[in-house]
């Protein structure tokens, strides 16, 4: 199986994250060690809470079979543990972060942009998932850019990504295709179809 077809294995879906996009080249891709203590302190930190969170469901889950009150006070807890962590992360957001559409897999990302790129030029990029927070970090290299008017059709593949990383993003395009489903299912009941 070559790479484009393993990259189509993924599932795509739209979506709007915090994206930060930096041009960069080859020579400049670090080493995966080096590059996995590259992310700032705070967006390990709610990477790490996300990771813990999936761990926990189970536990979570069984303790509410057991003892609702308990489970209940727990998810308190992790609320407000989440919205302290969530605006840690908002600290150390920079306005180069920007809310941007785009087309979302775990194995590259598409979005319109005023800027052309390459194929094969290579790109440091930045994206903050939404509502968890998690950020990614990723290298990644053109594979399209194509002119749609006045912008481009930019498509990039990840050339250097943690598996940590690849699995938040599937877990995180799952999660949207889920409920995308889900508000389907409920717009055709409500329509009698």
């Amino acid at each position: 199986m070559n790479a484009e077809d393993e990259r189509r294995d993924y599932y795509r879906i739209n979506d709007t994250v915090g994206l930060r996009v930096e041009p960069t080249n080859q020579e400049q891709i670090p080493a995966m060690e080096d590059f996995t203590e590259q992310s700032a302190d705070e967006f390990r930190l709610i990477n790490h809470l996300s990771r813990i969170d999936l761990e926990n469901s189970t536990l979570l889950h069984n303790i509410q079979d057991t003892n609702p009150d308990i489970a209940r006070y727990l998810k308190l807890i992790n609320i407000k543990i989440e919205a302290i962590a969530k605006q840690i992360v908002a600290m150390g957001l920079t306005d180069e972060v920007k809310p941007t559409d785009i087309t979302l897999s775990a194995g590259g990302i598409s979005y319109k942009s005023n800027i052309p790129y390459d194929k094969g030029d290579v790109v440091k990029l930045q994206m903050i998932l939404y509502p968890s927070n998690a950020v990614i970090h990723a290298y990644a290299k053109a594979v399209r850019s194509q002119p749609q008017g006045d912008v481009f059709d930019n498509a990039f593949e990840y050339i250097l990504i943690t598996e940590s990383d690849r699995d938040t993003l599937v877990r995180h395009v799952l999660q949207l295709q889920s409920n995308s489903l889900r508000q389907r299912s409920l717009n055709n009941q409500a329509n009698g179809n």
